[in-house]
């Protein structure tokens, strides 16, 4: 049986298949209120210390600096989320994404394996419309 997670989140087995984590690195996921409440519920400490205000007033989770490389706050020194199962809904996605400006979903080529994660667009499709919405009121 799924779970409701499980139906429309991203798969994060072809990110481990490639031992990838660069989405990771000089991250700029932003955070719904939800995110940042049960991230900072689950790690016990203030939201500043892991996110910062935009200067749209948009929640950001914050970079770290290790051995000279920006990475998540929460990425640990072997390449893995330390707080996967309360991760932010953003990453629950990755790399499947909503382009603002041409309104329309697809794989971000930034990632070096979005190809594939193709398959899972018509899948995470209604669920990231929803995100988006929460983040900036409009598609």
């Amino acid at each position: 049986m799924w779970s409701f997670m499980d139906k429309f989140e991203v798969k994060g087995h072809i990110c481990r298949k490639h031992n990838c984590h660069y989405c990771c690195e000089e991250t700029e996921m932003l955070l719904t209120k939800s995110d940042t409440f049960r991230i900072s519920k689950s790690v016990g400490i203030p939201p500043s210390d892991f996110s910062f205000l935009t200067k749209d007033n948009y929640r950001m989770l914050r970079n770290k600096e290790v051995n000279g490389e920006k990475r998540c706050f929460f990425l640990d020194t072997n390449g893995l989320c330390t707080i996967y199962d309360n991760r932010p809904e953003g990453c629950t996605y990755y790399p499947i994404i909503w382009d603002m400006t041409n309104h329309q979903i697809f794989s971000d080529d930034y990632c070096p394996y979005h190809k594939e994660f193709v398959s899972e667009i018509d899948r995470i499709k209604p669920n990231l419309e929803l995100f988006v919405l929460k983040l900036f009121g409009y598609l």
